[in-house]
């Protein structure tokens, strides 16, 4: 909070509640449930000995004034906040003279929207609160969707109508536990959560996705289970709003909303979930600013206020003994009709224990002092609350430990594991109401154009800012528009032509808010979304929020449903619009008007994007290429091989023969792992190259810079005139003046070494004038990547490679538990003095240590299989972009430097080269000296992998010269794609 802020904040953005009951220490739901339910509450309820006397003799020591401040809840915004602050004074204020039983952390409202609070700030003000209080204080939040609904920092879980379209109740145990815990690290006891509202009104404007749905047992259940989650992680849960919302059409924020039903419906639709409650042992109950003409007649007397609800229904005939505890006291449904001191007097006279937010705190102090004073408040009632109140700090341990170890919250807040759950979560909730086209999923693999249109039915400068981060990845271009009802108006934008996208994306973000009165689509951004619509061109409309909407928009006939604005919503309809996910959602509402009853949601499975078996007719197609390899290992061109050969999204994975000539040797099999040479070029080096062109690093890699740029040992070499003309380009293409291959080895004690070498190394003609393929210049390629990335090779190849491949067999300097596996390469007469297995074969990786521009990858057939079609899918497997497809057709294009025989890396088909006579004019691929190969044709969808271990026992073995064509053309005729095509020269 800025220094000089003034006063203390007494209001939310949204409605909260509260309830009272035991907490326990932190345990595994397994070991709960060994114990009776009811058994458990019972012992969780039980104050030990030592706690209720504390109890008793902290409530006999306080003066009148400091019991009538514990029933008051005064709230805070947890951000910096200077002690010589007017806000931090107010603070104390409520502390000092008004005596608050506790505090509510909450959001403040600012020019650019909702600030919230943070969790360092809010733990330090807590502790610093605490130690001013004379009494522990009992510190409160609205933490219905997480602690990241009011914390920047907190674990961000979907709607509870999101949760219900999962299913699963027991989604709402694991978000009870992991709030109740990041609650606590961060000196927060009280939540004031799960909404226990049946949303059975459509029309509703502040309940919607905030309920678990309309259906009262199904509600019951997930209150019961968040309830459970809260409790037993050692918070207070609270069940709310008391006796029910979820059937009103007004904002109880403005006005006093009408329940208009009979006893018997609220006994058989409102009142289960608090039934349900109860019995899970939730600690408290919070009243909702409601006229419910069934149980209270007088219309002027919410259910805040009412003894007949809150004393005679809630105590006496649902037997509940916790914290009763009222919406916030600044809301409409009060304000409209009672002064903040009397409204403070009459919501204790109805039974509430806790008054939460009045307006003006002083005011309903001196309310309640002076019905002390007057008889209306007896000695009795204020000490009954009172003590309820202790003993919910007691059952906390506030009276043995009310502050939190600061140094320990990023140890116990925000795990990335929590968020990966809430993100599964919310992944399973996403639920498709339309696709009469049959859009979904979109295919990720093909290049597409893309429209997004974020409206957002609030103010809000950047909407939808996690989706257009999840579609940017994935289409090749996005266009975005933005709409809100504050920055900028929807009738200011004008759509681009139609024929500059392929698919429109139309976010509608309509989110309950306090206040607002309705939860629709301001009428200009519908008005944009109607144009949208006659474009012709497809559009996909997405419900992040309300799932009634759909009624409006009948002309939408792709509809997804995620039922929130969140983060991790956004992400889930990134994932489910091109199949990442499944779609398997189900509606816990019916929707009017649209035949979509309670349960219903259209299932789409999910697209893995990965390469899938080739059947059993494709196998057979391709005998007569594997039968070339069988010919070429009784001819010794090597003891064996792996192959795989991916066509149009099918892969065929097969392995030949042993891993050497020996007897005993075990043969090789399709997980066999090779010393795959000089294959590191294109499946490593060049690939970071690539990523780093791109410009996402901090320090981006120019093509076109000079080498000296990145490397200035490089001028300090012979022809200073031509090392100045070198530039990256030149070594991707094999154009730069150095020679092929030296033989370093023999003298270099490291990569230093090396590296030194090359820098001195005269070049043999001038850059750009001539290509002669160089390990030499690639090896400075790595060196230039590690430069810029402050990073070595090996773990650039993990981080940015086989890792989002789930590429696990591929790897520099494999662990020896892996060398069984590995073929052997040559028997080493020269350096190594031994047979090389497991070690990279070519001598002056060995030399550098084993990771090198040039060599020292180790793969399987699989792992590069995934590697081939992510580039035949432009740059993406699996949903992981690794590359974008305007970078792969970068570096897959010929270049003129290499007169068109070489691309950014990679080799091109050429005359009598290994591709054989059928690859197309558009393919691409790479050798290695040990026997493996890699081909890749673009316009046919297809990819040759070729591994073998042909070194073996020694590289004088030149037969695979004649395999590698010679296998290459019968996989094209065996699959009937034999056309002659005229290879480069």
């Amino acid at each position: 909070m800025r220094k000089g802020r003034a006063g203390v904040l007494f209001a939310i953005p949204a409605a909260i509640i509260i309830l009272m009951a035991p907490t326990a220490q932190s345990q595994n739901r397994s070991s709960a449930e060994k114990v009776p339910a009811a058994q458990k509450r019972t012992e969780a309820r039980r104050l030990t000995p030592r706690a209720s006397e504390w109890v008793e003799a902290t409530l006999r020591k306080m003066s009148v004034d400091e019991k009538l401040g514990q029933v008051l809840f005064a709230t805070y915004h947890g951000s910096f906040t200077s002690t010589d602050a007017a806000a931090y004074a107010a603070m104390l204020h409520c502390v000092n003279d008004l005596h608050v039983g506790g505090f509510i952390n909450i959001t403040q409202g600012s020019p650019l929207g909702i600030v919230k609070s943070q969790a360092y700030p809010t733990a330090v003000l807590t502790n610093q609160l605490q130690a001013k209080s004379k009494v522990p204080l009992l510190v409160g939040a609205d933490f219905e969707r997480g602690t990241a609904m009011r914390l920047d920092e907190g674990t961000s879980f979907p709607t509870a109508m999101a949760l219900a379209a999962a299913g699963n109740p027991r989604d709402a145990y694991t978000m009870g536990k992991v709030t109740a815990l990041e609650a606590r690290a961060v000196g927060i006891h009280w939540v004031y959560a799960p909404d226990a509202d049946v949303n059975n009104n459509p029309g509703n404007p502040i309940i919607n996705t905030r309920s678990f749905g309309e259906d009262p047992a199904r509600v019951a259940e997930f209150v019961k289970e968040f309830v459970r989650g809260v409790e037993e992680n050692g918070a207070l849960a609270t069940a709310k709003h008391f006796p029910g919302h979820g059937d009103t059409a007004s904002d109880s924020h403005i006005d006093l909303p009408v329940i208009q039903a009979d006893r018997l419906r609220l006994e058989r639709l409102e009142l289960v979930p608090f039934r349900a409650a109860i019995a899970a042992g939730a600690s408290s109950i919070m009243t909702g600013h409601l006229s419910v003409p069934a149980l209270e007649p007088d219309p002027d007397t919410p259910a805040t206020l009412s003894a007949r609800i809150l004393t005679d229904l809630l105590r006496h005939e649902l037997h509940f003994e916790g914290l009763v505890v009222t919406d916030a006291m600044d809301m409409g449904g009060i304000t409209v009709r009672y002064a903040p001191g009397e409204a403070a007097v009459r919501a204790f006279e109805a039974g509430a224990d806790a008054l939460l937010m009045p307006p003006v705190p002083d005011a309903a102090f001196e309310g309640l002092q002076g019905a002390v004073r007057s008889g209306r408040i007896s000695g009795a009632r204020l000490d009954a609350s009172v003590r309820r109140i202790l003993q919910a700090k007691a059952r906390l341990g506030l009276e043995e430990n009310r502050v939190v170890d600061v140094n320990a919250i990023n140890q116990k807040f925000g795990h990335v594991a929590w968020q990966s759950e809430a993100q599964d979560i919310s992944d399973r909730g996403v639920t498709l109401l339309r696709d009469a086209a049959h859009r979904l999923p979109l295919d990720g693999t093909q290049p597409a154009r893309a429209l997004l249109l974020a409206f957002y039915a609030d103010p809000e400068p950047y909407p939808a800012e996690d989706l257009e981060r999840e579609l940017r990845s994935r289409f090749d271009a996005l266009t975005t528009l933005r709409a809100d009802t504050r920055f900028v108006k929807a009738d200011l934008l004008k759509l681009p032509a139609p024929d500059s996208y392929d698919v429109a994306i139309l976010a509608l973000f309509v989110r309950v808010s306090d206040r607002k009165g309705n939860v629709d689509v301001p009428a200009e951004q519908a008005a944009l979304a109607e144009q949208v619509f006659k474009t012709g061109k497809p559009v996909i409309t997405v419900g992040l929020g309300s799932p009634y909407l759909i009624e409006r928009f009948p002309q939408a006939d792709t509809w997804l449903g995620a039922f929130g604005i969140s983060d991790v919503a956004q992400i889930s309809v990134a994932r489910a619009l091109f199949g990442q996910i499944p779609v398997r959602g189900h509606l816990p509402v019916t929707i009017p008007g649209v035949d979509m009853k309670l349960g219903f949601g259209l299932e789409v499975p999910e697209n893995p994007m990965t390469l899938q078996p080739t059947d059993a007719r494709g196998e057979a197609q391709l005998q007569p290429a594997f039968q070339v390899i069988e010919r070429a290992i009784a001819d010794k061109a090597f003891p064996g091989a792996t192959v795989a050969v991916g066509y149009r999204g099918k892969l065929s994975v097969h392995a030949f023969g042993d891993l050497s000539y020996a007897a005993d040797s075990a043969a090789v099999d399709t997980r066999t792992m090779y010393d795959i040479a000089s294959l590191t070029k294109v499946v490593a080096t060049t690939t970071l190259v690539a990523k780093l062109a791109e410009g996402d690093f901090p320090v981006p890699l120019d093509l076109d810079a000079r080498v000296a740029r990145y490397l200035p040992e490089w001028t300090s070499g012979p022809q200073p005139e031509w090392r100045q003309r070198a530039t990256v380009r030149h070594l991707l293409t094999h154009t730069s003046g150095l020679p092929a291959f030296k033989e370093y080895w023999r003298t270099s004690k490291n990569k230093q070494d090396t590296l030194t070498k090359i820098f001195r190394e005269p070049l043999e003609y001038e850059p750009g004038t001539r290509e002669i393929y160089s390990d030499l210049g690639i090896i400075l390629l790595a060196e230039i990547v590690e430069r810029l990335t402050g990073r070595t090779l090996d773990d650039l190849t993990k981080t940015y490679i086989t890792t989002p491949l789930a590429i696990k067999d591929t790897m520099f300097r494999p662990p020896k538990t892996l060398w069984p596996r590995i073929a052997p390469t040559e028997i080493d007469n020269n350096l190594r003095h031994r047979l090389v297995q497991g070690e990279v074969h070519d001598e002056n990786a060995f030399a550098m240590g084993g990771v090198s521009g040039h060599a020292g990858l180790f793969s399987t057939a699989p792992d590069l299989a995934a590697f081939c079609q992510m580039l035949l899918n432009g740059g993406v497997y699996a949903h992981h972009r690794i590359l974008r497809r305007a970078t792969v057709a970068q570096f897959t294009t010929p270049q003129h430097l290499s007169s068109g025989t070489r691309t950014l890396g990679w080799a091109v088909p050429t005359e009598g080269g290994s591709s054989g006579h059928y690859f197309s004019a558009h393919s691409f691929g790479h050798t290695g000296f040990t026997g493996t190969s890699i081909w890749i044709d673009s316009d046919r969808e297809l990819f040759v992998v070729l591994l073998t271990n042909r070194v073996y026992s020694t590289r004088e073995n030149q037969k695979i010269a004649q395999l590698r064509p010679a296998f290459h053309d019968a996989v094209m005729q065996a699959l009937g794609t034999a056309n002659l095509v005229v290879p480069a020269k």
